[in-house]
C-alpha cells in the first residue's frame, strides 16, 4: 500500500505524531530514514517512490518497509488488530465493527493507513459478535466518585465569585464570517492546556476557557488517560493564557501558569462523552488584563434560552482538517447552534444524544471545530452583548463530516456543578 493518494503535508503531520509517541518500528532502517529525512527536511524531490516506503501500521506501530521487503510486510488485506487478531485494512466507514466510533481518539489504535483523507482501519476477521467493545470504545473506572452535586440544575442564581467584568473584548462580535485567524486579543478567555509527555515535552492538546482570577473550564476527556479514564495529575498540565502564536513562548500578553486541582466531572462517561466537563484550578490567580479575561457563565444569561439557530463562536489551535497540520495562531469561527432533533438524527447510529449535549456546526461541512480543539469555548452574545460560554468542544465525526454537526457538553447543564467546583 502506496501514499498515491496523500500528500507531503498529510504524511508529514501524520508520521511526526507517531514518532512523537515513539511507536515506530523501521524493517529497513537506511532507505526509511533517508526518505523521512528528505520529508522533514523540505527538500521536493520526495516521491511517492520515497513515501511507499511506508506499508501498514499494526498494534499501535508505523512500519516502514522498503520495496525489496514488501513480501514480509503487512499489506491491505493482512494487518493486525490491537487484539492481535488478523484483520483486513479497509476504509474506516465500511468496518462493521467500528463505522459507529465517532471519536478520533478512540478509532487511533487500528488506523492503518489514509484513502483521499478517510482513514483506513485494521477491521477484524473474527465476527463482530466476539469483538470485545472495550478495544475502541473508552470504558470508565468501575468505582465512581461520588456526585457532589446533581446535573442540570441552576438553583441560587449567579453566585457572587464570579467576576462581573466578563465576556468583554475589544471587537465587534458580528465580525466573524468564516473559519480565519483571529485577531491578538479577540478572545482573552481562550486558553491552551499543555500536557506533558513521557519524553518530557509539553503538548498543547486541549483548549479552554478562563472563567475566573483562578479557574480554566475544559474538557473532561482532555484530563483522562488510558482504557480506565483515569485523572492526570495536575503536575502534567500546564495553562497558557492571552496567546495568540503558541509557537511564541515569550509572546507579549501570554503567562503559562501551573495547574494544582483536576476535577473533572464524577459523572464523565469515555464511551458517550457524556457530562464532558472538568475544572483546573491555577496554581496563582492571574491578572486580567486585554490579552486575559474570564468570559461570563449563563447564570444570569441564556439559562432558559432556546439556543437554536443562534450564531455561536468557536476558538482553538486545532487542525484545520481531519488528520491535518495544528495551526500556530488561533483560530476562529462561526456558526448556528442546530436543534436537537436534528443532533440526534445525525447520530443516532452513534449515541443517544440527550440534552447535555449540544450541536454546533455547519450541516455542510464547511466549519466545526477539529481534533486539539477539544475542550475549548463555544460562546454566544448574551445580555449587555457579553459573550457566555454555551459549549465545551467535546467530539464530533472527524472533522466538519458534512451531515454531522460538532457536539459540546451544554454548560447551562452545569451550573450546579460548577457553582460546586469554581468556589475556590
Amino acid at each position: 500500500m502506496g501514499w498515491e493518494h496523500c500528500n507531503r503535508q498529510q504524511f508529514k503531520s501524520w508520521v511526526r505524531v507517531w514518532i512523537r509517541q515513539k511507536k515506530v518500528v523501521w524493517t529497513n532502517r537506511e532507505n526509511s530514514l533517508v526518505a523521512v529525512n528528505k520529508l522533514f527536511t523540505g527538500i521536493s524531490s520526495l516521491t511517492n517512490s520515497d513515501i511507499s516506503t511506508w506499508v501498514a501500521v499494526s498494534n499501535g506501530q508505523i512500519r516502514f518497509v522498503h520495496d525489496d521487503d514488501r513480501t514480509n510486510s503487512l499489506s491491505d488485506a493482512d494487518c493486525l488488530t490491537p487484539r492481535r487478531e488478523r484483520g483486513k485494512c479497509i476504509r474506516w466507514t465500511e468496518c462493521p465493527s467500528l463505522r459507529r466510533t465517532s471519536s478520533w481518539n478512540r478509532l487511533q489504535p487500528y488506523v492503518c493507513g489514509f484513502a483521499s483523507n478517510e482513514p483506513k482501519v485494521c477491521c477484524s476477521l473474527v465476527p463482530s459478535s466476539t469483538l470485545d467493545r472495550s478495544d475502541f470504545i473508552f470504558t470508565t473506572t468501575s468505582t465512581k466518585q461520588p456526585t457532589r452535586t446533581p446535573v442540570g440544575r441552576n438553583s441560587g442564581g449567579k453566585p457572587s465569585f464570579l467576576p462581573d467584568n466578563c465576556g468583554v473584548t475589544r471587537y465587534p462580535y458580528s465580525r466573524v464570517v468564516g473559519g480565519q485567524p483571529a485577531e491578538k486579543g479577540s478572545w482573552p478567555w481562550m486558553a491552551v492546556v499543555f500536557v506533558e509527555k513521557r519524553n518530557g515535552v509539553k503538548s498543547p492538546d486541549c483548549g479552554g476557557a478562563l472563567v475566573t482570577t483562578r479557574h480554566v473550564i475544559t474538557a473532561a476527556h482532555c484530563v483522562v488517560t488510558g482504557r480506565s479514564a483515569t485523572t492526570m495529575s495536575p503536575r502534567l498540565l500546564t495553562v497558557r493564557l492571552g496567546a495568540h502564536d503558541i509557537k511564541k513562548s515569550n509572546e507579549p500578553g501570554a503567562m503559562d501558569i501551573g495547574v494544582d486541582a483536576v476535577r473533572r466531572h464524577e459523572q464523565f462517561d469515555s464511551r458517550t462523552y457524556k457530562n464532558d466537563i472538568a475544572v483546573l484550578r491555577l496554581s496563582r490567580p492571574v491578572r486580567f488584563h486585554d490579552d486575559i479575561s474570564p468570559v461570563c457563565l449563563p447564570f444570569d444569561s441564556l439559562y432558559n434560552y432556546n439556543l437554536t439557530g443562534k450564531t455561536s463562536y468557536v476558538t482553538g489551535f486545532g487542525t484545520t482538517a481531519f488528520n491535518g497540520p495544528s495551526s500556530d495562531v488561533l483560530m476562529e469561527a462561526s456558526f448556528d447552534i442546530q436543534s436537537q432533533e436534528l443532533c440526534r438524527k445525525a447520530y443516532e447510529r452513534e449515541l443517544n444524544i440527550t440534552e447535555e449535549y449540544l450541536c454546533a456546526g455547519m450541516m455542510d461541512g464547511s466549519k466545526d471545530s477539529c481534533q486539539g480543539d477539544s475542550g475549548g469555548p463555544l460562546v454566544a452574545v448574551g445580555k449587555e452583548n457579553k459573550y457566555y460560554l454555551v459549549g465545551v468542544v467535546s467530539f464530533g465525526k472527524l472533522c466538519a463530516q458534512p451531515g454531522y454537526p460538532g457536539v459540546y457538553t451544554r454548560v447551562t447543564k452545569y451550573l450546579d456543578w460548577l457553582r460546586t467546583n469554581l468556589a475556590d
